[in-house]
């Protein structure tokens, strides 16, 4: 049989170690998924690149980073959790209470700072000629 014939001799062929990598219009499906490795796809069309998936710790998240950068990032999120919480809990009753529940709020506050998509109108009024307001700052 062909390894070219259909996709899923393909993704076969990567996951065996034929080949190192494919590229194309492969249609991402659980399956599929089960043998390689799907980045996001470049463009609207669909395109992406697969890979062998090798690994199947639930830590594989980890690996683009190296441990010291994984510590450096630990570390100004308790950093930054420390300055919210001197800032905030004397003025703001949700960084009160016991030791605990102060901690925690001040852990979750910082988490959801750094990790938070924050989305905004920027400035309500410039809906006039190419919304100038944006391009001020």
């Amino acid at each position: 049989m062909d390894a070219y014939q259909n996709y899923n001799n393909l993704i076969h062929q990567v996951h065996t170690g034929e080949f190192d990598a494919a590229v194309g219009d492969i249609t991402i499906t659980a399956n599929r998924s089960l043998y390689v490795d799907f980045t996001l796809p470049y463009t609207d069309l669909g395109i992406g690149t697969l890979s062998r998936n090798d690994d199947v710790s639930m830590w594989i998240f980890m690996k683009p980073l190296s441990s010291d950068l994984w510590l450096v990032s630990a570390c100004f999120f308790i950093l930054l959790g420390f300055v919210i919480w001197i800032l905030e809990h004397r003025t703001n009753e949700e960084f009160q209470g016991s030791p605990s529940e102060q901690i925690g709020t001040t852990l979750w506050f910082a988490f959801s700072t750094l990790v938070y998509a924050h989305r905004t109108e920027t400035c309500q009024g410039c809906h006039g000629v190419g919304h100038p307001c944006p391009h001020l700052w």
